[in-house]
């Protein structure tokens, strides 16, 4: 007999969980951290037309830290209410990317680029030069976990996040009603947590990232999680694992990752996106590509829809599986161009397994496909005459 975990049943589980395991009060003192840190400009690592500074993060050791930066805005008169922004998270080894603030630049966006590993933009990982009043490092995977909450990497990489957004709120061509957070990979795993602690933010955006680690069968998390002791485990899920925050997270949200990422398995992935409130838009392309990479439109025009105005993107639903046969709603302003069915027929762990793309029939606004017998999951892909792509959730088989 097969059980059948439909995104709806998901949700409802997941909501379950969540109340059954209800977080302690977060660690962070969010109410300082909403306060506008001090800055401190530089001619460290200068990028012509854009600006490199020091703000003040969190207390480490007695003494306040200092996280580098670039930030730039758009040229000309901003528009009326300030221009909109985007604070940029990257993943681990990453930096402050000046490449990345320029992207969402020329989109008309500013942004800030800060790093979270206490480094400056010179030479390479891991290699690359630390300064003087940078925070605590990252030590694997929550190595840290056994010291003071105030004393570990994930605990100020949140806290400069949300420092972050606190500082373009004061700046007076920003819009403070109009500041989204894109994050990829850990900075994924951040934006993840970061949306349900700081409720400010008009959308976020986390790039494979999620929560649900501890039961992440890549090695480069498994491993580090299983030599926990049982109180280590029981800290980091109590304190740290992203999900313990999703629920209360108000914030619009874009889900991106590729069917077969090597960090992030699909499973838990969707595990956290079924936490989420209010519906999130989802992309899941099928890829193993992981990186820094921030040039996905469909990430761009969510943020327009978000707050510029943006036509509505389309909203993807799967409907209950029928004898062998599986559709989703479709919810569209543009006109849809093709629909695609993904599925595997494949267990064992996730990044290996084969996703096969059929076409699927677009009648108006339902997806239509025949789902082979040994599907193990399958979701939908839909491309709309923009030639932007979104997905349904993933739907688990197990038989």
């Amino acid at each position: 007999m097969k059980k059948i975990f439909l995104s709806g049943l998901f949700l409802s589980v997941a909501f379950a969980y969540a109340q059954q395991t209800s977080a302690p009060n977060a660690p962070w003192n969010i109410k300082k951290l909403y306060q506008t840190p001090p800055v401190h400009e530089t001619d460290c690592c200068s990028v012509p037309g854009i600006r490199s500074f020091f703000y003040e993060g969190i207390v480490f050791k007695t003494k306040p830290t200092k996280v580098f930066a670039y930030y730039k805005a758009p040229g000309g008169t901003p528009p009326e209410g300030g221009w909109p922004a985007v604070v940029c998270v990257h993943g681990g080894g990453g930096i402050a990317f000046p490449e990345w603030v320029q992207a969402w630049v020329d989109r008309g966006y500013a942004a800030i680029a800060m790093d979270l590993e206490g480094h400056l933009p010179i030479g390479d990982f891991p290699n690359r030069e630390w300064h003087e009043q940078a925070g605590p490092p990252r030590i694997t995977t929550f190595g840290d976990i056994e010291i003071a909450d105030r004393e570990q990497w994930f605990y100020h990489a949140v806290a400069d996040v949300i420092r972050a957004n606190s500082l373009l709120r004061s700046f007076p061509e920003i819009n403070p009603q109009k500041i989204g957070v894109h994050g990829i990979s850990w900075g994924g795993v951040i934006t993840a947590a970061v949306m349900g602690l700081d409720n400010r933010f008009a959308f976020a955006v986390p790039v494979y990232g999620c929560g649900f680690l501890y039961e992440s069968t890549v090695s480069n998390f498994e491993r580090y999680f299983k030599v926990m002791t049982p109180a280590q485990l029981n800290a980091y899920k109590t304190k740290w694992d992203p999900s313990l925050y999703i629920p209360s997270s108000t914030v619009p949200s874009l889900w991106y990752i590729g069917s077969n990422d090597g960090s992030f398995p699909l499973n838990i992935w969707q595990q956290s996106v079924s936490l989420v409130k209010a519906a999130p838009l989802l992309c899941i392309p099928v890829t193993s590509e992981h990186g820094h990479i921030w040039n996905q439109p469909e990430i761009f025009a969510f943020a327009d829809m978000m707050v510029k105005s943006g036509k509505k993107l389309m909203q993807i639903t799967n409907n209950p599986i029928r004898k062998n046969i599986v559709t989703a709603k479709i919810v569209s302003e543009t006109t849809l161009s093709k629909a695609v069915l993904c599925y595997t027929a494949d267990a064992g762990v996730w990044q290996s397994r084969n996703w096969v793309q059929v076409p699927a029939t677009l009648n108006k606004d339902v997806a239509l496909a025949v789902l082979p017998g040994d599907a193990k999951a399958y979701y939908f892909n839909v491309t709309d005459a923009n030639n932007l792509r979104f997905s349904s959730a993933v739907t688990i088989i197990e038989k």
